[in-house]
């Protein structure tokens, strides 16, 4: 299920995953909280080579795997709450098949994403990957889209002072 606005049972998703990758990230790492921060998530958390959170779809009707495929930064938890899709590619990507720490672990449909006012759709499911935990992201294209925009939602956990804003 999924929201257009973080508000509700998204919101609600949001911060029980964000307080659960606090918590793990506090015991695994051995930190108090004050010593935690949480921050918008980049394209870089997840393993992309650029800060910009676009994807070269090659093929159409069919998945193009691996467009995340990473290790997560020892010290570093991911929370992948939501997408946001550029108002060019809305109509490309329709299904999203999400594996983390080897398991396929959610299929999110972005395809309904067009019908919302500001192309976001906020999932009720977000996920948590941790500290040297494997991502991986596959698209299903309905067509090829060389310059895809497609922004994950979400947060990092990591210690405070490991990334200067």
């Amino acid at each position: 299920m999924f929201m257009n606005k973080l508000e509700g049972p998204a919101l609600e998703a949001y911060r029980l995953a964000v307080n659960m990758a606090v918590e793990r990230a506090v015991k695994e790492l051995s930190l108090r909280r004050e010593e935690i921060v949480v921050r918008m998530l980049r394209p870089e958390d997840v393993g992309l080579s650029t800060p910009e959170w676009t994807f070269n779809l090659a093929s159409g009707d069919s998945w193009n795997n691996n467009m995340v495929n990473s290790t997560i930064a020892d010290g570093r938890y991911v929370v992948i709450a939501g997408v946001m899709v550029g108002e060019s590619s809305a109509q490309a990507s329709t299904q999203l098949r999400v594996t983390s720490a080897g398991k396929k672990v959610r299929y999110w449909q972005p395809q309904n994403v067009n019908y919302t006012q500001d192309n976001m759709m906020w999932f009720t499911d977000p996920i948590i990957t941790g500290q040297n935990e494997t991502l991986t992201i596959d698209i299903y294209a309905t067509s090829a889209d060389a310059d895809h925009q497609l922004q994950l939602l979400g947060a990092t956990v990591e210690r405070k002072g490991l990334l200067v804003q």
